[in-house]
């Protein structure tokens, strides 16, 4: 089976803050994005696309589902990595150092990245698992939950996979992973 890992079209906050779990629209840019990728995977047999219930990742699925005659998935598990009293803030200004301090402490009101690597493997689980094995998967999250699952479907060990810097997800880009049982 082939695996593509989507992050959602860009928006407003897209480097700049940490948005999570808030539910941003996606800028004309982010829904080009989409359109986009839409017409990239429009000749693939496309059976299944599971997504984070986030309007960014939902409004990225929707025209790659349409396209195949599907319905979209709502998968909560896919949810962004939910940064607590950090939602919001800029970026810059705040010196989260996710990897260093928070792999398995919470950050104050979120999560820690173990929380999401969770996540994650009830995802990879729950792909490895699709009954129909000929037929190619989208999944569309976003930066961190796509990152975690990466390392999921890759073998990786938990912190390894933390660490890697080989997969950066950009907005509205799509990673083809094949995946064994």
């Amino acid at each position: 089976m082939i695996i593509h890992l989507v992050r959602h079209g860009e928006t407003a906050s897209n480097g700049q803050s940490y948005a999570g779990r808030t539910d941003h629209a996606m800028t004309e840019a982010g829904h080009r994005q989409a359109r986009l990728l839409s017409e990239t995977l429009r000749h693939g047999p496309i059976g299944t696309v599971l997504t984070s219930p986030l309007r960014r990742a939902r409004d990225t699925a929707a025209p790659v589902a349409s396209a195949h005659g599907l319905i979209p998935i709502v998968a909560p598990d896919l949810m962004e990595f939910d940064f607590g009293a950090y939602e919001g803030m800029s970026k810059q200004a705040t010196g989260l150092r996710l990897r260093k301090d928070h792999l398995f402490k919470p950050v104050p009101g979120g999560e820690s990245l173990f929380d999401l690597w969770s996540r994650a493997g009830r995802i990879a689980r729950r792909l490895r698992a699709l009954p129909d094995q000929s037929t190619d998967v989208v999944v569309v999250g976003h930066f961190w939950s796509n990152r975690l699952l990466f390392g999921r479907l890759m073998g990786f060990e938990f912190e390894p996979a933390c660490r890697n810097r080989d997969y950066r997800p950009e907005c509205g880009s799509a990673e083809r992973i094949s995946l064994m049982r």
